[in-house]
């Protein structure tokens, strides 16, 4: 899409095509490149980069090219979208044949799988050059991707879900400060606005068999103080607990004031519910505010980005955030050191590191404190449009990340990709909100599921 028409309703002085065209001016490039990877190599081909849909990994390849016509003129870094869950098939098929890609990039769950499975290259020598002090306050290298003592995944982005809010609707309403709420507050507010607001739903989430139901079932689980497996116990399975109870209770609640489609939604659903103005809040990643901004001009004014409410009890306001990051596969790569050197200078240069963000704002925040705190990062429509909400994402929303990557951030889980692989979660939600299960017997289903899992996989944490 056209930049000139994809922010034509934010009414602001730049445009991204602006931006892009002058950062070079604007910033004056990156760090200094680091030697370790500033060695020149007469390889030749295509390095592979697999990176899921969107516009930031084709943004970091042009960095790796940027590279390799300094340092390798022989090499090309193309890149290949592939689906999260076709992601590990595809790599197994790709290492029989001896073809694997040189660099992918992949959400968290599958990344921790890759690493405990003993098929990626230790990236602790790029992670010395790319500087250890970098990343932003509240994160650390762990949340991306270590295993054993290695560092195996280098940080692309974080990536959290939060409440997003119809601020025009909650205040004719009068329901208070979402910043404010618990649980019990946004069951509320949602009852309200479906009631009060005909042809309007009060809260959107997915419930269908997919990884976004996954995701954002995790977030309350987490928030109610449950996981599925405990790290400090050899991963045993602890998903049969009334922390489980109580989330799916919690969904069953809010089931009356969702759309009806709700059951079948997965992403994009729940974009659509929210930027076509079928509902007033929804969870969702920054996506949302970005296509808001191009089709939904009042849609996209009137919303604003919170921590997720409170559990009554716990406090916790737990998100479903993505440590995503960039992994290097072991086996059959001719182009690993390639590959980390390529990584090493988009990830020391500022420029590249903006313009990844710019891509798709605000779905993909900065993992380094330099770049978060840049004015270059700011200079762009929708942060000068919404500062209070980006900034949620980008950094508020740091303290209280959580994933089933690494649930409460207390230890990389191998298990998670199989997860998310067979949608144990969503199917649990579904047993609820679809076969009517009770709370307590989808609880039960569901560690028997993960239970499985485990055992066919024990090798991991053997």
């Amino acid at each position: 899409m056209d930049d000139d028409k994809r922010f034509k309703g934010l009414n602001l002085p730049i445009r991204r095509r602006s931006f892009l065209a002058g950062a070079g001016l604007l910033m004056g490039g990156g760090l200094s490149i680091p030697q370790a990877f500033a060695q020149q190599s007469d390889k030749t081909g295509t390095v592979r980069v697999w990176g899921e849909p969107g516009p930031y990994a084709g943004v970091a390849v042009q960095g790796m090219n940027e590279w390799a016509q300094k340092f390798a003129p022989g090499l090309t870094f193309e890149i290949e979208t592939i689906p999260w869950d076709g992601v590990y098939v595809k790599l197994m098929t790709d290492l029989a044949a001896r073809r694997p890609p040189g660099i992918i990039s992949v959400e968290s769950p599958i990344a921790m799988q890759l690493m405990a499975e003993g098929l990626l290259t230790p990236l602790d020598d790029v992670v010395d050059q790319v500087g250890r002090d970098r990343l932003v306050k509240g994160a650390e290298w762990n949340y991306w991707g270590n295993w054993k003592g290695e560092q195996f995944i280098l940080p692309a982005h974080h990536q959290p879900h939060l409440l997003l809010v119809r601020m025009d609707i909650i205040e004719e309403l009068g329901l208070g400060d979402p910043d404010t709420w618990d649980w019990n507050d946004l069951l509320n507010a949602a009852k309200v606005i479906t009631e009060k607001k005909p042809g309007m739903s009060g809260f959107c989430m997915a419930l269908g068999r997919n990884l976004c139901t996954d995701y954002h079932f995790a977030a309350l689980l987490h928030a109610a103080g449950g996981r599925m497996f405990d790290p400090q116990n050899k991963y045993e399975v602890v998903f049969d607990s009334p922390e489980t109870v109580e989330a799916l209770t919690f969904v069953q609640e809010l089931l009356p004031y969702m759309p009806k489609g709700a059951p079948e939604y997965s992403f994009l659903q729940v974009v659509d519910s929210h930027v076509t103005g079928n509902t007033a809040m929804s969870f969702y990643w920054g996506r949302t505010l970005g296509r808001a901004a191009e089709e939904a001009k009042d849609v996209f004014d009137a919303t604003e980005a919170f921590n997720h409410a409170r559990h009554p009890k716990t406090g916790r306001r737990s998100n479903w955030n993505d440590y995503q990051g960039w992994c290097v596969p072991a086996q059959n790569n001719p182009y690993v050191e390639e590959a980390k050197a390529a990584l090493a200078y988009y990830q020391t240069n500022k420029e590249w590191l903006v313009r990844y963000c710019h891509s798709l704002m605000p779905n993909v925040a900065p993992t380094y404190q330099d770049v978060l705190d840049s004015d270059e990062l700011k200079n762009h429509p929708i942060y000068e449009a919404k500062p209070r909400t980006v900034e949620t994402y980008f950094r508020g929303s740091l303290e209280h990340s959580s994933s089933t990557a690494n649930e409460h951030m207390a230890g990389s889980n191998p298990f998670a990709g199989f997860v998310h692989g067979n949608s144990i979660l969503a199917q649990t939600v579904q047993k609820v909100v679809i076969n009517g299960m009770s709370p307590a017997d989808a609880a039960k289903w569901g560690a028997g599921e993960l239970e499985s899992i485990r055992r066919e996989n024990i090798r991991l944490i053997d």
